[in-house]
């Protein structure tokens, strides 16, 4: 048993339902409007369908959808809480809700941990399988008929492995481009790069080069002038016998310290003086040393104005300042070497194509032939399945062919065109499902199509919301047939008009809307073998339930027991 229990409050018309479900096939029935497909509605919202506000029961301010799943026997469901630190241990169960709020996020839980909506869908899918009334519709849709067959072939990694190489090769070939068209708007400014590096490590320009130029030509070019006031200084200090500042500044510290002698508060003055003349006899050697280092040499200012005129003229074109030259110089060349080296990008890319290009092709043509293996398989099931559902002439054809084109072909669904081409009557040729069947003839293959799957599906519990629809009398009980089939290897929901489906459910459920004068609400009976029969009776004749069809309803359920 997969599903155990299921509780809605405040859904819709539903103010308060709890459904306890057993194994095997449960029919659920009831009139038109009182709310039975409302219920799996509810179950849809709880495993991660879209919520919207308008779901909340008017007047109320919240919904809550909560479902208790066995998981004893489904160790994909316990790995999967286990890895996701949801499992609560020790128990064999697992309690999924969801909480819809009017003015607020809604919210989810497993074993009452909040978690995630996409990790609820993902839960989901591991629990209830659910065939809607109008799939018959999406069968028409190319990419459905695809995840027939896929799914039917159970290669899920091999598809996951495809697309996700074809993604690649994709980003590849983008890439490729990309660096193609690049390389074409850089030739002309490679070129002019290469002249200009060339230029400039010729020119050789240090860090600091042109703040040092500038100061030799400085002294260079007033040299002259340097050292005649230099000379005049020196005179003037020490040399000029009537105005030798040193000698008369010695002189007068002398005469200070005798009287310092006298009067102890000129000793400051002394010291004044004494560091004075100390620092008269340093400023005289390093004017000497200045004087000895001027150097008038008209070729060294030639040369130093020379290459002062090549950095100006450099920092001109590159439109930079003098002293920016060499930052200039170093990015210049990374940028030309980062653009030399994608030159070789196109050839390491079209090889990684390559490599990727021959790894889809192997896992493609892998999941082609097994596609069309499982399109044999299906095509020679189908076609059972619908002459027993009363098209005696029709057979379905699943093809699976390589898509033909002038260009590889690198699909993340891989290298096929599938198709889906049937026959409603003998002799009649096959011709695409979109164009032949009817609505009811759809309705039918689409239920062949469901019953066969599912077979094959290890999801615990499978829901049928009015599948049958379109189909009647021995069709509709062949329907119910196949459908309590099911129900001896999963748990199975069905809801239906049909008494010929109704009677051949393992649980019954009749789903009932009362109202008053202020309030609507759907409410739920689990029918005994007395409420069945007259349930069953009022789907034979309506609201007149005569003896005859009690004993029709009776007949129906005894030979379904059987």
């Amino acid at each position: 048993m997969a599903l155990r229990e299921l509780n809605i409050r405040n859904f819709a018309i539903i103010k308060q339902l709890e459904l306890e479900v057993d194994d095997g096939l449960t029919v659920i029935t009831g009139e038109t409007g009182a709310g039975k497909s409302i219920v799996l509605g509810a179950l849809n919202l709880l495993l991660g369908s879209r919520a919207e506000t308008e779901m909340i029961r008017y007047g109320e301010e919240q919904c809550e959808i909560s479902a208790l799943f066995s998981i004893d026997k489904q160790k994909n469901v316990r790995t999967w809480l286990e890895q996701k630190d949801l499992l609560d241990d020790g128990s064999d169960f697992c309690l999924v809700r969801r909480v819809l709020r009017s003015n607020k996020p809604t919210k989810c839980y497993i074993n009452d941990q909040p978690t995630t909506l996409s990790s609820l869908k993902e839960l989901g899918l591991m629990l209830v399988d659910l065939h809607g009334q109008h799939e018959h519709q999406s069968l028409l849709r190319l990419n459905h008929q695809r995840h027939i067959i896929d799914q039917f072939a159970g290669h899920e990694d091999g598809l996951k492995a495809m697309a996700a190489i074809a993604s690649h090769i994709n980003r590849t070939q983008r890439e490729l481009s990309q660096i193609s068209q690049t390389q074409s708007d850089n030739a002309d400014r490679l070129e002019l790069m290469a002249f200009q590096l060339t230029e400039l490590d010729e020119a050789n320009v240090l860090d600091n080069e042109f703040e040092e130029l500038e100061q030799e030509h400085n002294r260079l070019s007033n040299s002259q002038a340097l050292q005649d006031g230099i000379m005049e200084a020196i005179d003037g200090l020490f040399q000029n016998d009537e105005h030798n500042v040193s000698s008369s500044l010695g002189r007068f510290t002398n005469q200070i310290s005798d009287l310092a002698n006298v009067d102890k508060e000129l000793l400051p003055a002394e010291e004044l003086l004494n560091g004075a003349l100390a620092q008269i006899d340093e400023a005289q050697a390093l004017l000497n040393q200045a004087l000895n280092r001027i150097d008038q040499n008209p070729e060294r200012l030639i040369e130093v104005e020379q290459r002062r005129d090549t950095i100006i003229n450099l920092a001109r074109k590159h439109r930079c300042a003098e002293n920016e030259i060499p930052t200039k110089h170093a990015a210049l060349q990374q940028e030309y070497e980062t653009l030399e080296n994608q030159r070789s990008q196109p050839e390491k890319l079209q090889k990684l194509l390559e490599e990727l290009t021959t790894k889809y092709n192997k896992i493609a043509n892998l999941i082609s032939q097994r596609r069309q293996a499982v399109a044999a398989q299906l095509s020679s099931e189908i076609t059972l399945q619908m002459q027993d559902l009363g098209m005696r002439g029709g057979k379905l054809d699943i093809t699976v062919e390589p898509k033909i084109s002038d260009e590889p072909i690198i699909s993340e669904h891989g290298i096929d065109e599938i198709a889906f081409m049937v026959s409603t009557n003998h002799g009649v040729p096959l011709k695409p499902l979109a164009k032949t069947a009817s609505g009811g003839e759809l309705s039918r293959i689409s239920l062949a199509i469901q019953v066969i799957t599912s077979q094959k599906s290890d999801t615990p519990t499978l829901v049928f919301d009015e599948v049958d629809v379109g189909v009647g009398g021995k069709i509709a009980q062949i329907v119910g047939m196949r459908l309590r089939h099911l129900g001896e290897n999963a748990q199975v929901l069905c809801i239906t008009h049909q008494p010929q489906v109704a009677a051949q459910g393992h649980q019954h459920i009749l789903i009932d809307k009362v109202s008053s004068a202020t309030d609507t609400q759907s409410t739920l009976i689990t029918l005994n073998n007395d409420m069945r029969t007259a349930e069953i009776a009022r789907m034979l004749g309506g609201s007149d339930i005569t003896e005859r069809t009690k004993a029709h309803a009776q007949e129906m359920l005894q030979s379904a027991a059987i």
